[in-house]
C-alpha cells in the first residue's frame, strides 16, 4: 500500500468514526451501561385508576416495595414517572417514612421522569391541558421534595408531537424518553445509528427548542430473560450454577445494542407494565449478574449500573462535542408499528368521551381566568370563598388531567374505565359548578342591585332541549331568564354569538340599559318543533355582561322572531353551498368500510379500511332559514342531519354542525364514517397543514416522511394524522386557504385537490389486538323508547353525537391569522349562567363590577393590527400571587406586552417555578456545532405561537 492510499484509508476511518461517534477517546473507554428499573403505571387501561392503583399487584403495593427495597442498599435506583398515584401513595404515609423517602430522592436514588400526573398522549390531548397535568405535577414535586425533573418520559404514547416537545423544553427538560416510533424510522435509524438525536422542532416563531430524543433498543421492557418480576419471569431466577450463563448472555445483549447508538454509554430500562411488586427479588436477581460482570473485568468489557434518566442524559452529554448526533425537526406521526397496522383510527375514537374533555378543558381555563380576576377585585365576600374555590379548581384539573393519560382521551380504554372516567369528571364538574355559581351569586347581587336572585343554571356543551328544562318550563310560563356572560377574551373591540336552547316562542332580549337586542329563534328539528335555539350578538367585554329574555307579544313585535323555512328538494350531495354571498363549497359524508381479516383489523387504535370510501346516507329533506342574524341550511340525511350556519357577522366563514345518528350494524362490519369539505378553488397538490396539540401548524405531503423513504402498505390509514385545531390546505399560487377548525381530537388528510377528509365516527365489532380485548362499539339508551310499553322499539342503538366544525376561506397573505382567531374564539366560548328573575328590567344607574381591573393594567397589543393572543390567569396559593401564561396564536406578527410599575413580573419556565433565566444557565447543551441560533424575541414580545410565562405580584 502506498502512502497516498494509506492517508485515505486513516482519514476515511476518522470521517467514519467522527460520522458515528466512535472517538478515539469514547473508544479508550469501557462500554458503560446503565439500568432503568421502572413501573409503567396506566392511569387507567383495563382497569379503572383506583384499581390498578388498589388490586394485585397494584401501584400503591408497588410503590411500598420498591421504596423498602431502595432502602436496604443505597446503590439501586428507580425511575418514578405517574405522579398522581405517587402523590396518593405519599399522602397515606406517615411522617417517618416521608422523611425517608426525601432522604431517597435527596442522594439520587429515587428520580421522576417527565413528573406529570399522567404519561399523557401526544396526538389527542390539546396543548392547554398537557400543560396543565404537568403543571400540577411538578408543583408537588416542587413543594414536596425541591426538585423540578429535567428528563421526559413518554414511553408508551402512539407517535410522538412537535408540542410535546416544545412544552417539554418550556418545562426546563432538556431530553426524553421514547419506545413507540414507526418500524421503518426505527429499521433506518438502527441502520444509521440515529436511535438517538436532537429535535428541533419546527415552529411559527422560528425559536429552536432543542431537546435530545432517546429511542429505547427493546420497548420499555426488561432485558430478554432478565425481568424477574413475578408477572413475566420466563427467564428463570439466577443462582450460582447459572450465574456465568446469565452473566454471559447479557453482555452479548448489550454489545449487540451498543451497535444501534453512537458512543459507549447505553442505558437500558428494567421493568414493564406494572411490574416491581416484589422489588427485593427483582433487584437481588439482577443484582448478582451486575456484580459478576462488573467483578470479572478481563472477561467482559462491560460495566453496568443502576441509573435514572437524568443520571444517563449528563454521562452521554459529557461527550456531546465528541458525538454527532442528527436532527429531526419533524414529528413522530404517524406510528405504525408493522405493516398495514397504523395506529391513526385513536384520532377519532370515542367521539363523546373526547368531546367532553375538550369541553371540559375550555371551560377550566375560563374558570381560572375569571376566578383569578375576581380575586384581585379585593372583594372581602369573594376572598372568603377563595379556599373552597382553588380546592374545586384543583379537584378538576386534577381529573381533567388524568383524563390526557394515554389510554384516555385516546379512547383506547374498556369501556366501563371510559365511564369511569366521565363519572370522575362530572362529579368534579359539580363540584367545581357549585362553588363558582356561590362566587357568581356574589357577583351578580352586587352588580345588579338584586337580593332575590335564587338558584343558578348551566348546562353542558352538548345538552338538548329536553334538558334544558328550566329555561323552557318558565319561559313557557312567562317568567323572565337572567342571562349573565363570563367572558375572559380580550377582543373588546368585536362581536361573537351567544347561542340558547329555547322553546318555540318569540322572544325578547334586554341589555342592562333595557334596551332590546335583535335576534332568531330557528326550529329547525323535524322530528322535535319545541327544539329551537336562540341566537344574537353581542359585544365582547372582558369579565360579566347581563342579558335578560322573557317571552314576546307576538312574533311581529319580538326583538327574536321565529324564523319560518323554506323547503329546497333539488340539492344532491354535489351540490355547492353559498350561504349569503359566501364562498362556495360541497359537503359530503361518506364511510369507509372497516377491516376485519386476520391480517389486521380495524379497532380502537388501527384504522385500516378495506376498500375506498362510501356514500353516507342519503339526502330526504332540506330547509333554509333566513333570519337577522344568521342564515341556516338544514340538510337532513337518512342517517345524519347537517345543520349550515352562516352569521352576518362572520364573512367568508361557516359553521357546520353535524348530528351524526347510531352507526348501524351491517353484517358485523365496523364502519368509519368522514367528512369532506371541498373547494373547486384550490389546487393543494396533495400537501394540507395539521396543528400540533392545537399549536404551530404542521405540513403534510401524501406518501412523504421527511426522515426516510416510506414504504407504502395502507395507502389511506398512513396518510392520516392528528388535528386538535385547525386542518387546513393552501393553493400556493392564489394564496387561497381552506380551513377546518374542530370542537375536538380527530383524524384527517387531504388526498385530493380542494379536499379535506376528517374522520367523525367510528364503530366496530372486532378488536385490532392490541391489548384491550374488546371491540370498539360504543351503544346508549334510545330516548325515543321512552314509554316502556312502547312496541318495535330498539331500547339500545349505537353511540350518537353532535360536531361542530368552523369552516373559512381567506387569502394568507392579506389575513394571515384568520384561522387562529376562529380557533380562540371556540376556545374561548363565554360561560352561560341562567337564573329565574323577578324583574322584567335592569335597575337604572348600575355600576357594574369588573373583574378584569388587572390585566387592564397589562397592555398588549399588536402594533399590525388585531391581537389574537390567550391570558391565562391562575390563581396561586401566595396572597396576591398569580401565574400569567401569554399564548400568541398568530400566525404572523409580535405582540407587545407592557407591564406597569406597581405590577411585580418575572418571567420563568411554564411551571411557574424557575426564572426562565436561571433556567438557561443550567440547561444542558447538545451538539454546539449544529444548533442555529434562535432568534432573538425581547423580553417584552411575544413571537407568533410563543408562549411566555409570568409570575406576577400586585
Amino acid at each position: 500500500m502506498n502512502f497516498w492510499c494509506f492517508l485515505m484509508l486513516i482519514l476515511l476511518q476518522q470521517s467514519y468514526s467522527r460520522f458515528f461517534g466512535l472517538t478515539n477517546k469514547l473508544g479508550s473507554q469501557k462500554l458503560k451501561v446503565i439500568l432503568l428499573p421502572h413501573s409503567h403505571d396506566d392511569v387507567g387501561w383495563l382497569d379503572t385508576v383506583d384499581q390498578i392503583y388498589l388490586s394485585g399487584p397494584g401501584v400503591k403495593n408497588i410503590i411500598s416495595s420498591y421504596i423498602n427495597a431502595l432502602l436496604e442498599n443505597e446503590d439501586r435506583k428507580f425511575v418514578q414517572v405517574e405522579i398522581v398515584y405517587f402523590e396518593r401513595w405519599w399522602n397515606e404515609q406517615s411522617v417517618l417514612m416521608q422523611q425517608k423517602v426525601k432522604g431517597l430522592v435527596e442522594n439520587g436514588q429515587l428520580s421522576f421522569a417527565a413528573g406529570g400526573l399522567v404519561m399523557n398522549d401526544e396526538a389527542t390531548p390539546y396543548y392547554e391541558d398537557i400543560i396543565d397535568q404537568i403543571t400540577y405535577g411538578h408543583e408537588f414535586l416542587f413543594k414536596t421534595f425541591n426538585v423540578i425533573p429535567r428528563v421526559g418520559w413518554q414511553i408508551d404514547p402512539f407517535g410522538h408531537s412537535n408540542a410535546q416537545s416544545i412544552l417539554s423544553y418550556l418545562f426546563g427538560m432538556e431530553a426524553s424518553f421514547y419506545a413507540r416510533i414507526d418500524y421503518q424510522d426505527k429499521e433506518y435509524r438502527q441502520k444509521n445509528k440515529e436511535l438517538e438525536m436532537i429535535h428541533i422542532p419546527y415552529t411559527t416563531s422560528k425559536q429552536h427548542y432543542p431537546i435530545l430524543i432517546h429511542v429505547n433498543y427493546f420497548h420499555y421492557s426488561s432485558p430478554p430473560r432478565f425481568d424477574f418480576d413475578p408477572l413475566r419471569n420466563s427467564g428463570g431466577y439466577v443462582n450460582d450454577q447459572n450465574v456465568q450463563s446469565k452473566a454471559d448472555d447479557l453482555n452479548q445483549y448489550f454489545v449487540r445494542q451498543g451497535q444501534y447508538y453512537r458512543g459507549q454509554v447505553l442505558t437500558h430500562t428494567l421493568g414493564d407494565d406494572n411490574e416491581w411488586s416484589n422489588s427485593k427479588s427483582y433487584y437481588e436477581n439482577m443484582e448478582k449478574v451486575v456484580n459478576y460482570i462488573n467483578s470479572h473485568p478481563d472477561k467482559y468489557n462491560i460495566v453496568i449500573k443502576f441509573g435514572t434518566p437524568q443520571d444517563y442524559i449528563e454521562e452521554i452529554n459529557e461527550y456531546s462535542d465528541e458525538i454527532f448526533y442528527p436532527t429531526k425537526n419533524d414529528d413522530f406521526f404517524p406510528y405504525a408499528d408493522k405493516q398495514h397496522c397504523y395506529w391513526t383510527g385513536y384520532f377519532t375514537s370515542k367521539i363523546a368521551f373526547k368531546g367532553f374533555v375538550r369541553y371540559t378543558g375550555r371551560y377550566f381555563q375560563q374558570l381560572k381566568t375569571f376566578i383569578s380576576y375576581s380575586f384581585a377585585s379585593h372583594n372581602q365576600d369573594i376572598l372568603d370563598l377563595k379556599q373552597p374555590l382553588l380546592k374545586a379548581l384543583k379537584e378538576l384539573g386534577y381529573t381533567l388531567g388524568v383524563s390526557q393519560h394515554h389510554d384516555a382521551v385516546t379512547g383506547t380504554s374498556k369501556e366501563h374505565v371510559t365511564k369511569d372516567y366521565v363519572k370522575m369528571l362530572h362529579r368534579d364538574l359539580t363540584k367545581m359548578n357549585k362553588e363558582f355559581h356561590r362566587l357568581m351569586k356574589i357577583v351578580i347581587q352586587k352588580d345588579l342591585n338584586e337580593k332575590n336572585i335564587d338558584e343558578l343554571y348551566q348546562y353542558t356543551y352538548n345538552s338538548t332541549s329536553s334538558e334544558c328544562v328550566e329555561i323552557y318550563e318558565n319561559l313557557q310560563n312567562n317568567k323572565t331568564i337572567l342571562l349573565t356572560i363570563v367572558d375572559t377574551k380580550i377582543n373588546e373591540n368585536d362581536q361573537d354569538i351567544i347561542k340558547i336552547k329555547v322553546p318555540k316562542l318569540p322572544l325578547n332580549i334586554i341589555d342592562i340599559q333595557n334596551k332590546l337586542v335583535q335576534g332568531d329563534v330557528i326550529c329547525s328539528n323535524s322530528k322535535d318543533e319545541q327544539d329551537c335555539t336562540l341566537y344574537f350578538n353581542y359585544n365582547i367585554k372582558k369579565g360579566v355582561q347581563y342579558y335578560k329574555i322573557k317571552q314576546g307579544n307576538n312574533n311581529q313585535e319580538s326583538s327574536a322572531k321565529i324564523i319560518t323555512s323554506e323547503t329546497f328538494t333539488n340539492i344532491t350531495a354535489n351540490t355547492k353551498i353559498q350561504l349569503d354571498d359566501g364562498p362556495e363549497f360541497q359537503l359530503q359524508y361518506k364511510y369507509y368500510i372497516a377491516s376485519t381479516d386476520n391480517v389486521q383489523p380495524s379497532g380502537a387504535y388501527i384504522f385500516r379500511p378495506q376498500g375506498g370510501a362510501q356514500v353516507y346516507g342519503s339526502i330526504q329533506n332540506v330547509k333554509v332559514f333566513n333570519g337577522t342574524i344568521l342564515t341556516e341550511l338544514n340538510i337532513e340525511r337518512s342517517n345524519v342531519n347537517t345543520w349550515i350556519r352562516k352569521y352576518k357577522i362572520l364573512n367568508s366563514q361557516y359553521e357546520v354542525e353535524t348530528f351524526i345518528d347510531s352507526i348501524q350494524k351491517e353484517q358485523n362490519k365496523g364502519k368509519e364514517v368522514i367528512v369532506i369539505f371541498k373547494s373547486d378553488n384550490i389546487k393543494n397538490q396533495k400537501v394540507f397543514y395539521t396543528d400540533s396539540n392545537g399549536m404551530d401548524l404542521q405540513q403534510r405531503k401524501i406518501g412523504y416522511r421527511e426522515t426516510w423513504s416510506l414504504q407504502t402498505n395502507e395507502f389511506v390509514a398512513e396518510n392520516y394524522y392528528p388535528i386538535n385545531g385547525i386542518i387546513q390546505i393552501k393553493d400556493h399560487a392564489s394564496h387561497n386557504v381552506m380551513a377546518v377548525i374542530n370542537d375536538r381530537s380527530q383524524g384527517g388528510s387531504s388526498f385530493n385537490d380542494g379536499e379535506i377528509e376528517i374522520m367523525i365516527h367510528r364503530r366496530m365489532y372486532q378488536d385490532d389486538r392490541r391489548g384491550v380485548a374488546e371491540a370498539l362499539n360504543e351503544e346508549e339508551d334510545n330516548p325515543q323508547c321512552k314509554d316502556q310499553i312502547q312496541q318495535n322499539c330498539q331500547r339500545i342503538v349505537g353511540l350518537r353525537q353532535k360536531i361542530i366544525h368552523k369552516l373559512l376561506f381567506f387569502d394568507q397573505e392579506h389575513q394571515p391569522n384568520l384561522a387562529r382567531k376562529a380557533q380562540l374564539y371556540l376556545d374561548f366560548q363565554p360561560i352561560k349562567i341562567f337564573a329565574i328573575d323577578s324583574q322584567d328590567q335592569f335597575n337604572e344607574n348600575l355600576q357594574i363590577q369588573q373583574f378584569q381591573s388587572l390585566l387592564d393594567k397589562i397592555e398588549v397589543f399588536n402594533p399590525k393590527g388585531e391581537a389574537i393572543i390567550k391570558f391565562y390567569l391562575i390563581p396561586r396559593e401566595e396572597n396576591n400571587e398569580y401565574l400569567l401564561r401569554i399564548h400568541n396564536m398568530q400566525e404572523q406578527n409580535n405582540v407587545k406586552i407592557s407591564f406597569p410599575d406597581d405590577i411585580s413580573t418575572e418571567e420563568t419556565i411554564l411551571s411557574g417555578l424557575r426564572q426562565w433565566s436561571e433556567q438557561q444557565k443550567i440547561r444542558l447543551v447538545w451538539s454546539k456545532n449544529q444548533i442555529q441560533d434562535t432568534i432573538y424575541i425581547p423580553l417584552d414580545e411575544v413571537a407568533p405561537q410563543q408562549i411566555k410565562t409570568f409570575v406576577i405580584k400586585i
